[in-house]
């Protein structure tokens, strides 16, 4: 079952988790390409003698600021305004208030697991090692993806020093550098496996740790905060990889 292949442009479309797809389509304009890349699918099925159930597909259109057109739907699936996936919840304004939000009511819960802990006689050690085992891996999970929104990383801070301040935690967190440290961790696993996705877009290790030339670093052409704290631009303009 692993021939289907929806290219765009020569390059694939199609990204496939376990039993899941999810069929990724930039929309130009005057032109849409979503409407073939599911008719293919729809073919590829039919062929393949599979039901597929649009009903239980959902789409979502990311849009920029100001970009207020009505799409018309691909063969009747739902648009939808946020979509989860992998555990990231996306949304159609490009922000991840929704994921934060989410992740952030689940943080809260296992504080009460602490709290009941430290009422028991739990020492101090131990309900760093509860907060390190329950509340920092909710908030790590896809932190270099969600860490292109500067504001949201600001209400996660304000979660952190609240955990500081009521002593969930003994020392000082800074999640900006959490995920300084989350970005090089995959980006050396990104480099060091040929096969993963990202491998071929991210800049290569440099040979060399000097500086020939003394004129900065030039930011590609675009309007938008987030777009330049992307993971890839985060690399090259902040970290120097």
């Amino acid at each position: 079952m692993n021939d289907l292949e929806l290219d765009l442009d020569g390059r694939p479309a199609l990204f496939k988790y376990a039993d899941d797809s999810n069929t990724i389509v930039p929309m130009w304009k005057n032109k849409e390409c979503g409407t073939d890349l599911v008719g293919q699918f729809l073919i590829w099925s039919q062929d393949n003698d599979m039901k597929c159930n649009p009903e239980k597909c959902k789409e979502l259109i990311f849009r920029k600021k100001g970009f207020n057109q009505i799409v018309s739907p691909v063969y009747n699936i739902p648009q939808c305004t946020d979509l989860s996936v992998l555990g990231m919840t996306f949304q159609e304004n490009c922000k991840y208030s929704v994921h934060i939000k989410a992740k952030l009511f689940k943080a809260n819960r296992c504080l009460y697991v602490i709290r009941s802990s430290r009422k028991e006689g739990a020492s101090q050690e131990e309900v760093n090692k509860l907060f390190n085992s329950l509340v920092l891996p909710v908030l790590n999970y896809g932190l270099s993806v969600y860490g292109a929104s500067d504001s949201d990383l600001s209400v996660v801070q304000a979660f952190l020093d609240r955990c500081f301040k009521r002593h969930y935690v003994s020392y000082y967190i800074s999640i900006r550098e959490l995920l300084e440290i989350n970005d090089k961790k995959l980006y050396n696993k990104c480099i060091a496996d040929i096969e993963h996705p990202l491998n071929k877009i991210l800049p290569q290790k440099k040979t060399t740790n000097y500086r020939l030339r003394k004129q900065n670093r030039i930011y590609p052409k675009i309007n938008t905060n987030r777009f330049k704290n992307t993971f890839v631009n985060r690399l090259i303009f902040k970290y120097n990889l």
